[in-house]
């Protein structure tokens, strides 16, 4: 509910401005009342409104004078003059010094009601806006002013969770990530830092009829994909909104901890644990690759790699801990052969392989691959690496749009390894294959809608590949700006 405060020198005309705001603009409720500008200032800068409704004509400073100074000191507060008819050039030109409208005397209800109503329009978004603005800083582990947290989020309770898609968002090589928010008329707020992530805080009051562990788990599976597994990390219990910023970053340390690659999962944060890495264990692995490698037993090493590789997928090794061991193994390699890549583009790969891998044979396989990349270095060569093959693969998903085309599903087609694809998207479009597919779909849904007006939403997303109107629309947003219906209205 927006705050407001009141101003008027008369008791009587306060009282009724008061009593209409109360009976007929249920999105405000008048917080304090003052009865000259300069007492009303005062009582603004201690509980900054999102509404200041003043009279013109008042003793100390008059409403004018009040509004100008509330501009200059707190530009986010807007201000409604009510003024009389004598005076009403007088009130139109206070325009000008930040008034956002005015109501002329008498004052009658639906003229306080229609402007207060433009008012609530102005306020959504600037609620929206910085909504966005807090779980944004709080998902990047910045901290964030309660008072704030409180103010945007008028709820008393909520539930949070994360679900995100294949792994972890990459560390590195950021190209072309889009972060994705929620419309502007969500009920709940949603961010993704990528578009494969997506952050839910939920009123309590929204969910009727069903627990939100049951209706997470909808969502989660209402997402699902054939060449993808997802993570959901939630709260089991609601909690009250001065707990949100450790709830998210629960949440998101959560998602760290127990993210596997390949294994669809939901996990209740009490449930989670931290993950051990015994350094000792680890340690004598990594000196026993290096001997091997020292002795040139390049076979030997694949065998026992392979093997460790299916133990650790067996004992459902967290995202981190295979990363932070593989990193290990190919800094060894890096150090006892002559490989041509530079590291910076090893890290991309790395990344790329865990990013983009949809089970754990298939990370295993990537990972082979970058790590022997120096002894495989001829048959990779051997590939075609040219912007005429490249623009056969763009072209093959241009034709597709419609279809759940993966990373994955472009490397079958194509006979080349994810790997080789990633880097070849590094090379050529100077971003990543997902970054570069939502461009394509996105370009396709704004002319789809430029020649079709009359389609609806919905249709649009699927003619490009979108089967959940609602995430179609948080990326179309995330992409030109505007939400595809007041894109449409523009049109």
């Amino acid at each position: 509910m927006y705050r407001v405060i009141a101003i008027d020198d008369e008791p009587v005309a306060l009282a009724h401005i008061c009593s209409i705001i109360e009976k007929r603009c249920p999105d405000f409720k008048v917080i304090e009342t003052a009865e000259n500008g300069v007492e009303a200032l005062d009582k603004v800068r201690r509980l900054h409104p999102d509404l200041v409704v003043s009279d013109v004509k008042m003793p100390l400073m008059n409403g004018i004078e009040l509004v100008t100074a509330i501009r200059q000191e707190l530009p986010d507060i807007y201000s409604v003059v009510v003024s009389g008819y004598q005076d009403f050039e007088y009130a139109r030109g206070a325009m000008q010094s930040g008034v956002c409208d005015y109501i002329l005397k008498p004052v009658i209800p639906a003229d306080v009601q229609a402007v207060l109503e433009l008012v609530a329009g102005k306020l959504k978004v600037d609620y929206y806006q910085a909504r966005n603005d807090i779980i944004r800083k709080l998902c990047n582990g910045m901290e964030c002013d309660n008072e704030a947290i409180e103010r945007y989020f008028p709820y008393e309770r909520y539930y949070g969770a994360i679900i995100r898609k294949n792994g972890l968002p990459k560390r590195f090589s950021n190209i072309g990530n889009m972060e994705i928010y929620s419309d502007v008329n969500e009920l709940m707020t949603v961010y993704g830092r990528d578009e494969m992530e997506a952050l839910y805080i939920i009123p309590q009051e929204m969910l009727t009829g069903t627990s939100f562990h049951e209706y997470i788990r909808k969502v989660q599976e209402k997402s699902a994909t054939a060449d993808q597994y997802s993570t959901l990390v939630f709260s089991g219990d609601s909690f009250p909104v001065d707990e949100m910023q450790q709830v998210v970053k629960a949440c998101y340390r959560g998602l760290d901890t127990v993210t596997v690659v390949g294994y669809t999962q939901a996990r209740e944060l009490k449930s989670v644990k931290e993950i051990v890495y015994k350094h000792g264990e680890i340690n004598y692995v990594l000196k026993r690759f290096e001997y091997r490698l020292k002795e040139h037993q390049i076979h030997k090493l694949k065998k026992e790699l392979y093997e460790l590789c299916k133990i650790w997928k067996d004992e459902k090794k967290p995202q981190l801990w295979m990363e932070y061991v593989f990193r290990q193994i190919l800094y060894i390699f890096r150090k006892h052969s002559e490989d041509s890549v530079s590291l910076t583009e090893c890290e991309y790969m790395l990344e790329d392989a865990f990013f983009y891998a949809a089970s754990a044979d298939i990370l295993i396989e990537n990972l082979f691959e970058i790590i022997f990349h120096s002894i495989q270095e001829k048959q990779i060569s051997a590939k075609v690496d040219s912007p005429e093959f490249f623009a056969r693969i763009c072209n093959y998903m241009e034709e597709h749009l419609a279809e759940n085309i993966s990373l994955q599903l472009a490397c079958r087609q194509f006979g080349i390894s994810q790997t080789y694809l990633s880097r070849m998207f590094r090379k050529y479009a100077n971003q990543s294959f997902n970054r570069y597919f939502i461009e394509l779909r996105m370009e396709k849904a704004m002319q789809l809608m430029r020649e079709n007006q009359d389609l609806y939403v919905k249709d649009v997303a699927l003619l490009v590949g979108y089967t959940d109107q609602f995430y179609f629309s948080r990326i179309f947003r995330s992409y030109t700006g505007k939400c595809p219906s007041d894109y449409l209205e523009e049109i």
